[in-house]
């Protein structure tokens, strides 16, 4: 079942609606969808067992989900089912799940963007047993608001401008935010009931903007095509430890939001003007994303997804020794396609 819940209300129906099966958070915005799954997760609390079930393994049993959700503990106690959709697969045993008899477990499950023509998108919107939220990517604006609430929550009172600021090299992703501003409730011994104002030198010692724009510019390099300075930025971005898959997660991200803005300007609009209405893009990135825009089609960028998410899963099955050579092979090669289509 599709609403318009807000997310605090969609949060808290975990708790008032026993008659829902799948609590389904999706869409572009990856961070906000993983930050939702865990507050519902944190509803159930600390004494709910956690089945983690790989998407995969829905495409061979079918009847894996709906079994998992009907079975007991061991100990008689709550369990929940944590489920992450890597690509369009399980629509069987989401159907299975909702159609059964009973299923006394709740399921929370995430995917990335999802069409309106999906399969798994339609199924769980169309059911009364499940109940969906989609996360869009928030303006600035909105992603400060929410940097600002979190802060709060754990016990920091920062301004608007220090708040940007930590929005802004963390690209906008809620849980680098959350990291950030755990980070300084530790350095402060900040709580709930032990409000402290955070000052920017503070930030400045404890911020990890230099791995951010790095970041930021190893996925300006790959996706424009600029080998010869992505050589150099590989390098400084290996010599601050940069993890391999928090670089590729950034990718997802970028070509999920190209994918969006490349759609309008195939049907006729300014590759320029959709850039700069995207008010998710902070002012110095637009030129950046122009050109990304204009190079990358919406069918290479569907392909590039896919591939993306495959060398994901490559580095989360590779050994620690090789992650690193696997991701910059793979960042040379897209970059290479990418000047390619010069």
């Amino acid at each position: 079942m599709s609403g318009k819940l807000s997310e605090k209300d969609f949060i808290a129906s975990i708790e008032s609606r026993p008659d829902i099966r799948l609590f389904f958070v999706f869409g572009q915005d990856e961070s906000a969808a993983a930050s939702i799954a865990s507050a519902l997760v944190a509803k159930l609390g600390s004494d709910s067992e956690a089945i983690e079930i790989d998407s995969a393994k829905l495409r061979g049993d079918p009847a894996l989900l709906a079994d998992e959700a009907a079975s007991q503990s061991l100990f008689g106690g709550a369990r929940h089912i944590r489920l992450h959709f890597a690509r369009e697969e399980g629509v069987d045993a989401i159907a299975n799940l909702l159609l059964a008899e009973q299923a006394g477990n709740p399921v929370i499950a995430t995917a990335g963007d999802l069409k309106k023509t999906s399969k798994l998108r339609n199924l769980i919107e169309g059911s009364p047993r499940a109940l969906s939220y989609i996360c869009y990517p928030p303006s600035e604006a909105e992603a400060i608001d929410q940097a600002v609430a979190a802060a709060g929550a754990v016990g920091l009172r920062i301004d608007r401008t220090l708040a940007a600021q930590i929005v802004r090299y963390t690209g906008q992703d809620r849980r680098l935010v959350a990291m950030e501003l755990e980070k300084l409730s530790l350095y402060y011994d900040s709580a709930h009931d032990r409000i402290v104002t955070v000052e920017p030198q503070a930030l400045s010692a404890l911020a990890a903007e230099t791995a951010e724009e790095d970041i930021n510019a190893l996925v300006n390099q790959v996706l424009n095509g600029d080998t010869k300075a992505l050589g150099r930025t590989i390098i400084e971005a290996r010599a601050i430890g940069i993890e391999a898959i928090r670089i590729i997660r950034a990718l997802q991200r970028r070509v999920a939001m190209l994918a969006g803005m490349r759609a309008k300007v195939e049907e006729g609009a300014n590759a320029g003007a959709v850039v700069r209405a995207n008010r998710a893009i902070f002012w110095k990135e637009q030129e950046a994303f122009s050109r990304q825009v204009q190079r990358w089609t919406a069918q290479r960028l569907a392909g590039l997804n896919g591939h993306l998410l495959e060398v994901e899963a490559k580095l989360m099955a590779t050994g620690a020794d090789l992650t690193e050579t696997l991701l910059e092979e793979e960042l040379v090669r897209i970059a290479r396609a990418a000047a390619r289509s010069r």
